[in-house]
C-alpha cells in the first residue's frame, strides 16, 4: 500500500474527476504578492509571448511555447535572483503559486499543457506554459487546440502502444492498487486509480518531476475524447475509460472487475467492521465476516469468480446505516464504497454484454463454417449435406438448454434463408439436410444414380423432392443457376467456335486478298477499250484475246491494291497489361488475408475508411512484403502500400455516405471485402452491429440518419456494389 505523496493524490470521487476545461487565463491582480521566483517566470512568459506576437504567424506552434523543462536554465541566467531562488524546491513553490495551488494566490495564471515529441522512436512529453499577458482575460482555446493538434498523431501512437500490453496483476490482493495510506495510517480509497485516466496522469507527473505534480486535466479530457472518437477506449463510467486491447476486450472487463472487487473488500470491510463494532451492529458483522471468509484473495480465483459475488457484495455494503454515522471518516469511506459499486455493476454488465456478444461472435463463425461445408459438399460431391446440430454446436460450449435452444434455432433459420434446406427433429435427433440450390437439378440426378445401389441414398429422394416445393414457394431464383450459367457458356463457346466458320468466300475476306472494285473496273474498262477498238478496226478476233488480257490485268491491280483488313495489336502493350493485372490480382490476394482476416473479435474491424485501410496496410505492409515477389520487396514502402491500397479496392466494396447525412468524425465512406460482402450472413450481421450501434444514439437525428443509411444499403441496396 503506497503512501500519499506530499501534494495529495488528484484522483477524487467520481462525482468530482471530470473536470470542464479553463478557457481563460487572467493577468495577476498583485504580482507582488508572488514570490521573485514567480515574477521571474511570468517576466520571461512576458517576453516569449511579446516575441511570437511580434512573430506575427497565424499558425500556433507548441514548440515555441516556454516550456516546464526549460526553467531551471532560463532562471539560473537571471542575476537578480538569488540562489536560494533558484532552487528546485522555490521552482516548484513558484509554479504552485502560478497554477493557483496555494492558500494565498487560488487564482490560475499560468496555463499548463503539454505536448508530445518523438525522440529516438520513444514519446516524449513536455509541458508548455502559457500566459500571454497583453490582456486582463486571455482565452487559452487556441494555445490548446494548437498543442493538441500537434499531439494528435502521437496521442494514436500512445493509444495504440498501449493496446498491444496487457494489464498485469498481482497474483494476490490485486486491488491493493487502488489503497493509498497517508502519514497518520489512513486509508484511503481510489476506484478510479486503475483507469487511462489515472495511468495518464502518471505518465504526464514523471515528465514533470522534480516540479509536479500540475494541473493538465485539459489535456487527459482531450486524450480521451480522441480515444473514443477511434474506439480506443471504451468508457465505464465518466472519469473511468480504459484501452480495449487488440486481441479480446473480455479479459480486461474481468481484469478491472477482479480489482475493483479485491481493492472494495481491502478498504472497506475494516472499516465496516470497526464501525459496526463501536456502534454494536451485531447481525450485520456476522454477514460481513461470512462474505469476507467466502471472497477469494488470489487473483487467479477473482478473475474467474468475481462477477458472481457482485450482487451480494453490493447489497450487504449498500445495508449499511451511513445516516447514523455522519463523522467526516465515515463519510470518505461512504463515498468511496458507492463510488466503487456504481464502478463495479457497469463492468459486471458490460462483461455480460461483452460475453453475448463473443458468444454471437462464435455461433457466427460456426454459421459460416457450415455454410461453406454445404456449398463444398454440394459441389464436390452433389449429394445432400447432413448436419448434426447437436454435434455441431458442441464447439461453442453452451451449458444450458436454452442457450442450445436458440443457437440451433439462430442456426437453422440462417441456412434455410440462404441455401435448400429441411429440418428433421425428435427428442435426442436433431438433423438438418441441406444442400446449395444453385446444383439442386445435378444433385437430383445424381443422388437417384446413387440410390440404385444404396438404401440410405433412396431415403434422400423424398428430402430433394421437399426441398424443391420449399424453395419453389419461397420463389428462390438461384434453383439451378450453375446449370443455366454452364448452358450460356456453352452457347458462348459455339458462338466462338461457329465464327471464324464464316462462308467461304465472304466479301471481307476477299477484300483482305483482292480489291474487287479496282479488279473489276480495270477488267471492263479495258475490255470496253479493246471491243471498241476491234469494232473500229472492223476485226472481232482481238475481242477473246482482250478480254483474257483484261481478265489478268484486273487481277494484278486488284491484288496491288487490296486491303490489309487485320488489325495490327501492339502485342508487346496486351502482355505487359496482362502481366500488370495479373501482378495486382497476386498482391491483392496477399494483402487479403492479412486486411480482411477470416478470425476477427468484431465484425466492425472488417469495416475501414479511406484513412484506417491506409494505417492498416502501413502496420502490415513488412508482412505482406515477405509473402510477394523479391522485385516487390525491394521496393520502397510508400510505393508498395500505395499498390496495395489499389490491389485491395479492386476486391472491396466502397459505399459512399451521401453529402446530406455525412457527419464531422464519422466516415465519409465504408470499405468492405466483396467476397465477405456477398454473403447474406456477413451483411445481416453487419446490419445487426449498426443497430445495436444506433440504440445508442436514438436521440440524435444526424446519427440515426446516417447509421439507417448504411443498415438501407446492406439489406436492400447491396446488389448495386456487386455488379
Amino acid at each position: 500500500m503506497e503512501p500519499i505523496s506530499d501534494f495529495g493524490e488528484t484522483e477524487s470521487s467520481l462525482s468530482n474527476n471530470v473536470s470542464e476545461p479553463s478557457y481563460f487565463i487572467s493577468l495577476p491582480k498583485n504580482i507582488a504578492s508572488y514570490s521573485l521566483t514567480s515574477q521571474a517566470i511570468l517576466e520571461e512568459l512576458r517576453v516569449r509571448h511579446r516575441r511570437l506576437e511580434m512573430h506575427g504567424s497565424a499558425e500556433i506552434t507548441p514548440t515555441l511555447f516556454l516550456t516546464l523543462d526549460s526553467i531551471p536554465e532560463l532562471l539560473s541566467k537571471q542575476v537578480q535572483l538569488t540562489e536560494t531562488h533558484k532552487t528546485n524546491g522555490a521552482i516548484k513553490e513558484a509554479l504552485k503559486e502560478l497554477a493557483g495551488l496555494t492558500e494565498h494566490n487560488k487564482e490560475p495564471v499560468v496555463y499548463f499543457y503539454p505536448f508530445i515529441l518523438l525522440v529516438d522512436q520513444k514519446l516524449v512529453f513536455r509541458l508548455s506554459m502559457i500566459s500571454p499577458q497583453s490582456k486582463e482575460k486571455t482565452d487559452v482555446v487556441p494555445f490548446r487546440r494548437s498543442c493538441f493538434k500537434y499531439s494528435i498523431d502521437l496521442v494514436d501512437i500512445l493509444l495504440k502502444n498501449r493496446s498491444n500490453r496487457d494489464l498485469i496483476l498481482e497474483e494476490e490482493n490485486p486491488g491493493s492498487i487502488l489503497l493509498r495510506t497517508d502519514q497518520k495510517g489512513n486509508v484511503y480509497f481510489f476506484p478510479t486509480k486503475l483507469s487511462f485516466e489515472s495511468e495518464l496522469e502518471m505518465i504526464l507527473r514523471s515528465s514533470m518531476e522534480p516540479f509536479g505534480p500540475l494541473p493538465t486535466k485539459d489535456f487527459i479530457l482531450d486524450v480521451v475524447t480522441r480515444g473514443k472518437e477511434t474506439a480506443k477506449l471504451v468508457e465505464i463510467v465518466p472519469g473511468y475509460h480504459f484501452v480495449l486491447p487488440s486481441s479480446s476486450s473480455h479479459p480486461e472487463y474481468i481484469k478491472h472487475l477482479a480489482v475493483q472487487l479485491d481493492g472494495l473488500k481491502q478498504f472497506a470491510f475494516p472499516y465496516l467492521k470497526r464501525f459496526a463494532k463501536e456502534n454494536k451492529y451485531e447481525g450485520y458483522l456476522e454477514k460481513l465476516t461470512e462474505l469476507e471468509t467466502k471472497l477469494p484473495k488470489k487473483t487467479e480465483e477473482l478473475l474467474s469468480s468475481a462477477q458472481n459475488y457482485i450482487q451480494e457484495i453490493s447489497s450487504l455494503l449498500g445495508e449499511f446505516p451511513f445516516d447514523k454515522i455522519t463523522n467526516e471518516e465515515s463519510i470518505r469511506v461512504k463515498n468511496g464504497i458507492q463510488d466503487s459499486i456504481i464502478i463495479l455493476n457497469k463492468l459486471s454488465r458490460f462483461l455480460t454484454e461483452q460475453k453475448k456478444e463473443d458468444a454471437e461472435d462464435e455461433l457466427f463463425s460456426l454459421i459460416q463454417l457450415l455454410s461453406t461445408k454445404i456449398e463444398e459438399n454440394t459441389k464436390n460431391t452433389l449429394t445432400l449435406t447432413k448436419l448434426n446440430l447437436f454435434a455441431e454446436i458442441k464447439t461453442l460450449n453452451l451449458k444450458s438448454d436454452s442457450e442450445k435452444k436458440r443457437a440451433i434455432e439462430k442456426i437453422v433459420k440462417t441456412l434455410s434463408d440462404t441455401y435448400g434446406c429441411l429440418e428433421m427433429k425428435e427428442e435426442d435427433y436433431h438433423v438438418l439436410f441441406a444442400l446449395d440450390q444453385k446444383y439442386l437439378s445435378k444433385v437430383e440426378e445424381n443422388t437417384l444414380i446413387l440410390a440404385k445401389t444404396n438404401s440410405e441414398y433412396r431415403n434422400e429422394l423424398p428430402i430433394l423432392d421437399q426441398i424443391r416445393i420449399i424453395l419453389k414457394n419461397r420463389s428462390d431464383i438461384s434453383i439451378d443457376k450453375v446449370e443455366i450459367e454452364d448452358l450460356s457458356q456453352e452457347e458462348d463457346k459455339e458462338e466462338i467456335t461457329e465464327t471464324p466458320k464464316e462462308p467461304r468466300i465472304s466479301f471481307s475476306a476477299l477484300q483482305e486478298k483482292f480489291h474487287v472494285p479496282i479488279g473489276v473496273f480495270s477488267f471492263l474498262t479495258l475490255a470496253s477499250v479493246v471491243t471498241v477498238i476491234s469494232l473500229l478496226l472492223g476485226s472481232l478476233e482481238y475481242i477473246g484475246s482482250g478480254f483474257l488480257f483484261s481478265f489478268f490485268l484486273g487481277l494484278i491491280l486488284g491484288y496491288l491494291y487490296r486491303k490489309d483488313g487485320k488489325p495490327k495489336p501492339n502485342i508487346e502493350k496486351q502482355k505487359t497489361g496482362k502481366q500488370k493485372e495479373n501482378r495486382s490480382l497476386n498482391i491483392a490476394k496477399v494483402a487479403e488475408a492479412f486486411i480482411y482476416p477470416k478470425k476477427f473479435n468484431s465484425i466492425a474491424e472488417k469495416v475501414y475508411d479511406t484513412k484506417r485501410l491506409r494505417n492498416h496496410i502501413e502496420e502490415c505492409v513488412e508482412d505482406i512484403k515477405l509473402e510477394l515477389s523479391p522485385a516487390d520487396q525491394k521496393k520502397d514502402t510508400n510505393k508498395i502500400v500505395a499498390e496495395i491500397e489499389h490491389a485491395l479496392l479492386q476486391i472491396s466494396v466502397v459505399i459512399k455516405i451521401p453529402d446530406a447525412i455525412q457527419l464531422k468524425n464519422r466516415s465519409k465512406e465504408l470499405i468492405l471485402s466483396k467476397a465477405d460482402f456477398r454473403t447474406i450472413l456477413f451483411r445481416t450481421q453487419l446490419a445487426e452491429y449498426y443497430r445495436k450501434e444506433a440504440s445508442l444514439y436514438k436521440s440524435d437525428r444526424d446519427q440515426m440518419d446516417y447509421i439507417q443509411f448504411i443498415i438501407r444499403e446492406l439489406e436492400f441496396g447491396y446488389n448495386k456494389y456487386l455488379k
